[in-house]
């Protein structure tokens, strides 16, 4: 073989390509009929999805903790990234291997242009609200009053 990286592969030599098993290995995914991952790690990813989902609801439904409406608010974001974490790994299979380096970075890149859009607009909405709240006063009589004659 002349290239040393593709030593364990077999090439098909009607259609000059690799076997199936190599060729998914090289391109990144999988074989059609191989699974990402089993029943287990799937029935993880649920559990601590119906989890995390449940803990938020009970904190919002039953007010007898005594939490205040920030709390929780809170409590809620942080279950709501928890649980885009537990989506990414149990669901979309997403770590840290180097066949999954480009969908993580794509990921990431995913994440970063919809901080920077969900930042942008309200940064724009507070302003445009504190710019606009000056013309929603009622005039004085010196200003904004047409004389009359």
């Amino acid at each position: 073989m002349a290239n040393s990286q593709f030593r364990n592969s077999t090439i098909d030599p009607a259609s000059g390509t690799f076997g199936r098993r190599n060729a998914a290995r090289y391109v990144g995914g999988t074989v059609a009929g191989e699974s990402h991952a089993s029943v287990k790690s799937y029935m993880i990813g649920f559990v601590l999805s119906i989890i995390l989902t449940a803990v938020p609801f009970g904190l919002v439904m039953d007010q007898t903790h005594g939490f205040s409406a920030s709390t929780i608010l809170a409590a809620i974001l942080v279950f709501a990234v928890v649980q885009v974490f537990v989506h990414v790994v149990y669901f979309l299979h997403m770590d840290r291997s180097a066949e999954q380096r480009w969908n993580v970075v794509a990921f990431a890149f995913t994440v970063m242009i919809l901080v920077i859009v969900v930042s942008g607009s309200v940064w724009i909405m507070h302003n445009a609200t504190s710019n606009m709240e000056h013309a929603m006063t009622a005039p004085t009589r010196s200003e904004g009053v047409i004389p009359q004659k």
